[in-house]
């Protein structure tokens, strides 16, 4: 009876816990993303520069796509790259239909050279469509110019999100990088439009070096961080099927469920009020398809055939967590005996307790 009341006590918090759960807020940075995407300029940095202009609304998806799974983090960091891929997109348009301007310029001002060759003309007229589209092409050049800084920095955007700027392996080469980048800022801001573009050029050249030198050990601890949490998530869950008196964790690393009192003395039929519990093991089990599990079979000390009795029971659990889809060879199932007791039975009431079954379930990789 009060294990049934705790059952039901058990299901009440898991609904409130379900009910009060919610996707949360969008990030500020997505948001930001959204609304420049809303733009009236979008629609012709779309037609102009659809190929930037895609990866913007590629890493806009990925934002979203992680917002929804509740990874603020990495949909900050996607709609941090994405402004930063509009912004690039952007300039990219600019640069575009300043260079069209600028080669329509140069068509005209060859024609307007070999007009003043052959007919001397109009001079003056002449003379101020030149400097006109001279102009244009100077325009043209801080265009391209301001193009490649916005690459450059697009760059370190990424090379940022993976923390190369503190990795061993790559903060040299992103310091470096950050040099370069600067110089051309400064370049730019003189009028040295050409040094710029080298400077920038140089400078994404360089982050994309420190990305990839730290992308490994990135990789490696965003591995290891998931890995933990999931150890975690197996524990809590745990906790929800048998209550946390039942289950132990050994420093996070794997999880032992506790099922005493399964089974009547010197018998191996699992009891009747165990298998509910053992069906939502499976379905925990069949959750993380990389766990493993370890069942040990425990008889309480005055138990004929003490071994027998220990290993039939843990293959009792086997076979029944095989029968609900638990691939068999993710299961190791071995009986431990009677000195291994963890109730103390100098206690009557606890010797029932070491007729049990314990589940051990262990996460080394995802």
């Amino acid at each position: 009876m009060k294990l049934k009341m705790t059952q039901w006590i058990m299901a009440g918090l898991m609904a409130s816990m379900l009910v009060g759960c919610g996707p949360q807020p969008k990030p500020e940075e997505l948001l930001q993303l959204e609304e420049l995407r809303a733009s009236e300029e979008s629609a012709q940095i779309h037609q102009v520069a659809p190929e930037a202009y895609r990866r913007c609304t590629d890493l806009t998806e990925k934002a979203v796509s992680a917002w929804q799974d509740d990874e603020l983090s990495t949909a900050k960091t996607y709609a941090s790259l994405g402004q930063r891929q509009y912004a690039t997109a952007k300039a990219e348009s600019k640069r575009r239909d300043a260079l069209a301007r600028r080669d329509a310029a140069r068509a005209e001002y060859e024609k307007l050279k070999l007009q003043m060759e052959t007919l001397r003309v109009k001079q003056q007229g002449f003379e101020t469509n030149i400097a006109q589209m001279k102009t244009n092409i100077a325009l043209a050049d801080n265009a391209n110019a301001e193009h490649r800084i916005q690459v450059a920095k697009t760059e370190q955007e990424k090379a940022r999100g993976i923390e190369a700027d503190i990795c061993e392996a790559s903060k040299a080469a992103y310091a470096e990088a950050n040099k370069k980048l600067n110089a051309a800022g400064n370049a730019n801001a003189y009028g040295k439009r050409e040094e710029a573009s080298g400077l920038a050029e140089e400078a994404t050249a360089l982050f994309k070096k420190a990305y990839d030198l730290a992308k490994p050990e990135f990789d490696k601890k965003q591995a290891t961080v998931l890995l933990d949490q999931t150890r975690k998530n197996v524990y809590e869950e745990a906790k929800t099927i048998l209550g946390p008196t039942y289950v132990i964790s050994t420093d996070m690393k794997a999880t032992i469920m506790v099922f005493a009192a399964a089974f009547a003395k010197d018998k191996y039929e699992i009891a009747s009020d165990k298998q509910a519990a053992l069906d939502r093991v499976a379905a925990l089990i069949a959750k993380y398809p990389t766990a493993q599990v370890t069942i040990e079979g425990y008889v309480q000390k005055n138990t004929k055939q003490y071994f027998e009795v220990s290993t039939r029971r843990a293959e009792a659990v086997r076979d029944y967590l095989i029968a609900r889809g638990v691939d068999y060879k993710r299961i190791i199932a071995s009986g431990k005996g009677k000195d291994m007791l963890r109730y103390d039975e100098k206690v009557k009431a606890n010797r029932a307790q070491n007729d049990r079954v314990e589940i051990i379930i262990s996460l080394n990789n995802l």
